[in-house]
């Protein structure tokens, strides 16, 4: 080799150490931070400055919406967006060089350690609180991820679940609202249903006194004072159930033809002793010409009542009621006013809440408050509405109801229930767990002349009606052991069973209920308690069936 090829290996030689040491001291240059641009030179010569290539990642953090930062590898804060100074309630200038452990409440520094642990094998997760400068928890959703290039250690990104958790307890709080009310209607149910079983026993009690008892005026005076304290607590249990049936939206609706006078007639006629004995008298004016509608007589008849009984306790002995009826443009307009103590003008929309109760005078009148909620939703139903209106403390009170009437020709309304004929003597099987109950009815049945078997469970009750081939049996359905849809059942498997007529006696009254009963066999269906006068016209009505063969 020529000494000038060896020159030439030594030159080359310099000038490839000369690049390696400026590539070393750009590149260190680059991990400090001190490069501000890059000048490439080529055909056109081209700068790149660092800070055009990261801004549009800068801008990009900082305007994202969740908190963002990075750390040491021991938790010491190098830097952070907006939105995690402000999830921190500190400044950013405050946070940067602090640990992060500080803005950790206490029972979440464990998790967030164990975070920084496994965060090297891939990202983790977890849910922390945060501690803001004011001392107010935040919860927090964090994502930790490893940086892969250089000593910085550790970035995070935090996600604020302060409204994610506000929605999650308002929907706990709704549920547990929705199951509350579930279990308030179905005590209320059942409430009703005890109450009206030993309400059965006194109204037939308080009945055959009436019937076969001594003729003392002085007795037959409280007597007379039974049948309107039951009448009045029944209808009370009613409106309790039809309450409960509103709020779940299973109040049956029987839509027929009715005449406005039949209705009020009515409402007149179960308001009467009520009105006498509370000295007010009830003044009653109807339209000259027929006015029809199509809704619940006995729903109308419900909502009368109530709004004259209301209107009754709050005028004082010697007052006036006027109930008037009037049709314009194709409306009927009811109204029942008083000259009775008034109502605050504040409480007018207050009046109808559900167990609401007024403060008219100083002193609560009786009832459960429900009675004008329950007007209310019945008139919605039928496509109504209803007013209050009062001109204040002492100057009376009245109530407009607005319904619909009927315009076009149909068949002649429904009229009220009538009492028929006595019903042919029956041999009828009463059947209830309930002893009371059973006597109190048999007894009934036998003065109005019938043969009378009495059973107080459903075994018995097979075992006798197979035995004696009833032509009737009233059938108690909430039994324990054998239910009352059992023994109708099992009844009418056999052939001697199946014609005879079944009556189911209950104190719910639902209409699932009578769905359930008519599957099981069941002819007719009475609510608890069971009224004579429906009792007798289901008798005289209800067909005798040809048994297929006669009691042994």
């Amino acid at each position: 080799m020529t000494a000038q090829t060896i020159d030439q290996l030594l030159l080359e030689n310099q000038r490839l150490r000369h690049l390696l040491a400026e590539a070393e001291d750009t590149l260190r240059a680059l991990r400090a931070g001190e490069v501000d641009a890059i000048l490439v030179e080529t055909d056109r010569e081209q700068v790149y400055t660092l800070d055009t290539a990261n801004k549009p990642y800068q801008l990009l953090v900082e305007q994202m919406p969740l908190g963002a930062a990075s750390f040491t590898t021991d938790g010491i804060i190098l830097h952070g967006n907006r939105r995690f100074a402000s999830l921190l309630g500190r400044s950013l200038e405050t946070l940067v060089g602090k640990s992060i452990y500080d803005f950790l409440a206490v029972e979440s520094r464990a998790t967030f350690e164990s975070l920084l642990r496994d965060v090297q094998a891939a990202e983790v997760r977890a849910e922390v609180t945060l501690q803001r400068g004011d001392g107010t928890l935040v919860p927090a959703y964090l994502g930790v991820s490893a940086l892969r290039e250089g000593p910085l250690g550790m970035c995070l990104v935090m996600t604020d679940l302060t409204e994610q958790k506000r929605y999650v307890e308002l929907q706990g709080a709704q549920e547990a609202l929705r199951e509350a009310d579930r279990r308030k209607n179905e005590f209320v149910a059942i409430l009703a249903h005890e109450l009206r079983n030993p309400l059965g026993p006194i109204r037939n009690a308080a009945r055959i006194l009436k019937l076969k008892g001594p003729q003392d005026p002085e007795l037959r005076t409280p007597i007379e004072m039974i049948e309107r304290q039951t009448e009045q607590l029944a209808r009370l249990l009613d409106d309790l159930l039809d309450v409960s049936r509103i709020s779940r939206g299973a109040l049956e609706m029987r839509q027929e033809r009715v005449t406005v006078s039949d209705v009020v007639d009515a409402s007149v006629d179960a308001c009467h002793e009520e009105l006498q004995e509370r000295g007010v008298s009830l003044r009653v004016g109807l339209p000259t010409e027929p006015t029809e509608l199509v809704a619940d007589r006995a729903r109308l008849i419900q909502v009368l009542w109530n709004l004259i009984n209301n209107a009754a306790k709050y005028t004082p002995s010697g007052g006036k009621i006027e109930l008037t009826a009037m049709v314009s443009d194709c409306t009927l307009v009811l109204s029942v006013r008083d000259n009775g103590i008034g109502i605050p003008p504040d409480k007018l929309t207050d009046i109808f809440d559900l167990f609401a109760q007024v403060d008219r005078s100083g002193e609560r009148e009786g009832g459960l408050g429900i009675g004008l909620t329950l007007v209310r939703q019945i008139v919605t139903l039928h496509g109504g509405s209803i007013e209050a209106r009062s001109e204040g403390i002492g100057r009376g009170s009245e109530f407009i109801v607005t319904l619909p009437v009927v315009t076009t020709a149909a068949p002649a309304p429904a009229t009220g229930p009538v009492s028929g004929p006595a019903a042919a003597p029956r041999r009828i099987l009463v059947v209830d767990d309930n002893q009371d109950a059973v006597e109190s009815l048999a007894v009934l049945l036998q003065i109005a002349g019938h043969d009378v078997h009495k059973a107080l469970d459903g075994e018995a009750a097979i075992a006798l009606a197979q035995q004696v081939r009833p032509d009737v049996v009233l059938l108690d359905l909430g039994m324990p052991k054998v239910s009352g849809y059992e023994v109708a059942r099992r009844i009418r498997e056999h052939p001697w069973g199946k014609q005879m007529i079944l009556v189911a006696l209950s104190g719910w009254g639902q209409a699932d209920e009578r769905i359930r009963t008519q599957a099981a066999g069941f002819d007719a269906h009475l609510v608890k308690p069971v009224a004579p006068e429906a009792l007798n016209q289901l008798l005289a009505t209800t067909p005798a069936r040809s048994r297929e063969s006669a009691a042994p």
